[in-house]
């Protein structure tokens, strides 16, 4: 076990192997936040200087283990669909006490946007000709964005409207979600699927930044897909809209082809911040 990711991996198993009945705000997270007053600094040292730049690899691995407990969390406001675990005993005043405890803050944007949030439901809605109202809207927000300095580290999940055509309200909700490797409600995929129980923890985290009025989507891509010659995808049989419709959203919202076996990975694009969805 990497050392820097020993403490969130020890959490994350307390949290999965949780009773239902446990309050897990004060039998785990509260006590972990005491006893770890080193990664408290270590995360807002890193809010302080974030930045597009790149990271070292041990610190991105830092990053994902923080982010596989916070996968865990919220499974506890996501609607279950099966037979599997509920998630951990946890209301959302607690987790947002714990995140925020760590360093991270609450984004709270009101115009719907794929860098903040996270589509698990949707309705369309039939609008005038003369309507103001914009394509895509928030209805509901289950659980907030956190950004870490200017880094997105979570996207919220809502419920949205839109306009007829504006999306497509079943692949937006359950085309395969990426960079994601637990949801009780749709597919995920994840580069650490089909490694074992400790090389999966070696998966870099995917870094989204605020950097002005521009967004920053998958800092640590290696093809930009804004840029002229863009190179056909290795993986995917994707044209360059559709390789920015995964990207920006993490999974299809529009697009009909198969979306099990994509590989979005090594992507990045920079758009302004009211860049039309």
């Amino acid at each position: 076990m990497d050392p820097c990711q020993a403490p969130y991996r020890d959490l994350f198993d307390a949290l999965s192997q949780s009773g239902p009945a446990e309050g897990v705000f004060e039998t785990l997270l509260r006590p972990w936040l005491d006893a770890h007053a080193e990664e408290l600094d270590w995360l807002n040292a890193f809010a302080q200087r974030a930045s597009p730049a790149p990271i070292a690899i041990e610190d991105s691995w830092r990053l994902y283990a923080l982010s596989r407990v916070n996968q865990v969390l919220l499974l506890a406001f996501q609607r279950n669909e099966g037979e599997g675990w509920e998630g951990p005993n946890l209301g959302l005043p607690d987790y947002i006490a714990f995140m925020t405890g760590l360093g991270c803050r609450v984004a709270d944007e009101t115009d719907y946007s794929p860098f903040f949030h996270e589509i698990v439901e949707l309705a369309e809605e039939k609008r005038t000709l003369f309507s103001r109202r914009k394509a895509v809207e928030l209805t509901r927000v289950d659980w907030p964005a956190l950004m870490l300095g200017t880094m997105m580290f979570s996207r919220a999940g809502v419920a949205v409207s839109c306009a007829p055509g504006a999306l497509n309200a079943e692949v937006a909700t359950s085309s395969t979600l990426y960079w994601e490797r637990w949801r009780k409600h749709r597919r995920t995929s994840d580069l650490s699927d089909g490694w074992g129980s400790n090389s999966q923890w070696r998966t870099p985290f995917r870094r989204d930044y605020l950097v002005g009025e521009k967004l920053l989507f998958n800092a640590d891509g290696k093809h930009d897909l804004a840029a002229p010659g863009l190179p056909a995808s290795e993986h995917d049989d994707l044209t360059v809209a559709e390789r920015i419709e995964l990207l920006t959203h993490r999974c299809f919202v529009r697009c009909e082809k198969p979306d099990d076996d994509c590989h979005p990975y090594d992507d990045r694009i920079q758009l302004p911040r009211d860049f039309r969805q």
